[in-house]
């Protein structure tokens, strides 16, 4: 009962006092390391090693791979991708973007759904003074496009702008403690040959603020890769050490993680680790005003059946 209580606590938080506005000017107002470092690694997975499709398994590749546009859009068509706990923030699409034209971006708030959806409708190739989440004259988000498009070695930030407004196919429901996270939104979620389940799945920052200890975090990593196809990717991102963090006024809770938390979680749930990169924190608290020590990036690969 005192973890029920607690848990529909977390939820009231969330759906009161979470300010989607609010938080990106925060957490958002700059391209910091931190931020690169999620990109970087995204980037790495979905262009530099072709996502884990490249000769059929995952290679680590620190030169390019040479694709045409043509021969990557061929493949980019069937392949699934979803984001679970997407936020306010479009950034995670970028790279999965140019491998998949079929992604899928889902949250537990209405509020960052909706956030997600008008910045998709509104977003067009030539804006170039629309703020994160709130269309005005304030900080954009093409720095992080650009940042992308560097990565990339592509033509302009413009393009990718486009190139996410035309992947992302829905925007959905999720609650990671359920069995099925989608929940009754599955079929909106479904690619056009009916498959509800996804080539790869990536979440940031989302399953340690999702859940109030250990155990619940290892659950939600295993509700989430009951949605990936055997043999997908899934790419895990977020934060150790840390015990939450400050946005409108209010302490948010978070589990704290460590390596050993997450590769067992991730074991667990019947996938087998890939990769683990780290990056020590490197931004003051008052630019982020949470605890963590250091941001991670964790790639496993769901068992074969």
């Amino acid at each position: 009962m005192e973890s029920e209580a607690k848990r529909l606590a977390l939820e009231q938080l969330y759906r009161d006092k979470f300010r989607p506005e609010e938080y990106l000017c925060t957490y958002y107002r700059t391209l910091d390391a931190e931020v690169e470092f999620f990109l970087r690694n995204l980037h790495h997975f979905f262009f530099v090693s072709n996502g884990g499709h490249h000769d059929g398994t995952f290679q680590e590749h620190e030169k390019q791979v040479e694709v045409s546009d043509d021969e990557m859009n061929k493949k980019k068509k069937g392949r699934r991708v979803l984001e679970i706990g997407s936020g306010p923030v479009p950034i995670s699409m970028i790279s999965a973007s140019r491998w998949s034209e079929w992604i899928v971006c889902s949250d537990f708030l209405e509020q960052n759904r909706h956030n997600i959806k008008q910045w998709l409708l509104t977003m067009t190739a030539t804006t170039t003074s629309t703020a994160p989440g709130r269309h005005d004259d304030d900080e954009t988000w093409l720095p992080f496009f650009r940042y992308v498009t560097e990565l990339e070695r592509a033509e302009s930030e413009t393009l990718l702008l486009e190139r996410v407004r035309h992947s992302v196919r829905a925007v959905v429901p999720c609650n990671v403690l359920l069995t099925d996270p989608l929940m009754n939104d599955k079929e909106a979620a479904q690619n056009a040959d009916g498959n509800s389940l996804y080539d790869v799945i990536i979440t940031t920052l989302c399953l340690e603020f999702a859940t109030l200890s250990v155990d619940e975090y290892s659950a939600a990593v295993g509700n989430v890769t009951r949605l990936l196809s055997p043999g997908g990717f899934l790419v895990v991102q977020g934060a150790l050490g840390n015990s939450h963090y400050w946005h409108n006024n209010h302490q948010f809770p978070s589990v704290t993680l460590s390596r050993a938390v997450v590769e067992a979680a991730v074991k667990k749930a019947g996938c087998l680790l890939v990769d683990w990169r780290e990056l020590a924190r490197c931004c003051p608290l008052q630019d982020k005003p949470a605890d963590h020590s250091a941001v991670f990036y964790c790639l496993a690969r769901k068992n074969q059946i």
